[in-house]
């Protein structure tokens, strides 16, 4: 099966689950290319920066633009398949042979015809920062297909994870799904969930999961791929919806003990 990758530039909590996917399930599809918008996609980047040291604090964002500068530099060297790990998704790709692209929004008129020619029959989206439009939506013959880290139609939006461990879940959920027009709406092939570890921090959780979301999103497609996958009902009118926590949410995160980093 023909299939094609929308996601964002992100080394950190992106990288992990093509990185597991690639070393389980590369041989079951024919991956047609990867396409990586920016992280976080318009998101003013001052704004982004202040955010993020509110949630993972001065020293903590030392840490994290550290291991993102060094990610940019390791993954210029030339890796093999057998490598033990990956700095950079195009990196992961150049090893399996997977063409990469950077790309502006998957929505773009040239991407979209571009998409058309390579006629992939599941576009699959992880993270992408895009909401995809119907011209998209309705270019693969056998749908596109997204993976959110929450138990739809519970905590739909952004920053799933860290949402979940704000109202004390124990489990953090998965659900892969049909893409539809509207956000974390399509029909669902999937539900699963993870232990939340005591003491774990979020940066660790989203990791974690991310490994976790690629043998779920395998699994789906292995079902699209059999034609034997089967959707399952979600009442909508019982879902909530989260954006960006505000520097108020983040303060009250750290109080309950909770760890970002």
């Amino acid at each position: 099966m023909k299939i094609e990758f929308l996601t964002q530039d992100d080394p950190l909590y992106v990288l992990p689950f093509f990185e597991e996917f690639f070393r389980n399930y590369a041989s079951g599809f024919e991956i047609l290319q990867v396409s990586s918008s920016r992280a976080m996609g318009k998101r003013p980047r001052r704004q982004l920066f202040r955010e993020l040291v509110g949630l993972y604090g001065p020293l903590g964002m030392v840490r994290i633009g550290a291991e993102i500068a060094g990610s940019r530099l390791l993954g210029l060297l030339p890796r093999d398949r057998d490598a033990n790990d990956f700095h950079t998704l195009a990196q992961l790709c150049r090893a399996y042979g997977v063409p990469y692209r950077a790309i502006e929004s998957p929505n773009a008129k040239e991407f979209v015809a571009e998409a058309r020619e390579r006629k992939a029959e599941v576009i699959v989206s992880v993270a992408c920062p895009y909401i995809l439009k119907e011209q998209l939506l309705n270019l693969p013959p056998l749908g596109c297909v997204n993976i959110h880290h929450a138990p739809l139609p519970r905590y739909k939006g952004m920053m799933p994870t860290f949402w979940q461990m704000y109202h004390g879940e124990k489990k953090v959920g998965v659900t892969v799904h049909y893409m539809a027009a509207k956000v974390d709406e399509g029909a669902a092939l999937l539900q699963d969930q993870l232990d939340i570890k005591p003491g774990e921090s979020l940066d660790h959780l989203i990791r974690r999961s991310k490994r976790h979301g690629a043998h779920c999103m395998a699994r789906v497609l292995r079902q699209i791929q059999s034609g034997t996958q089967q959707t399952i009902p979600l009442n909508h009118s019982e879902g909530s919806y989260f954006t960006f926590p505000t520097q108020e949410e983040i303060r009250a995160f750290h109080q309950r003990g909770l760890r970002a980093i």
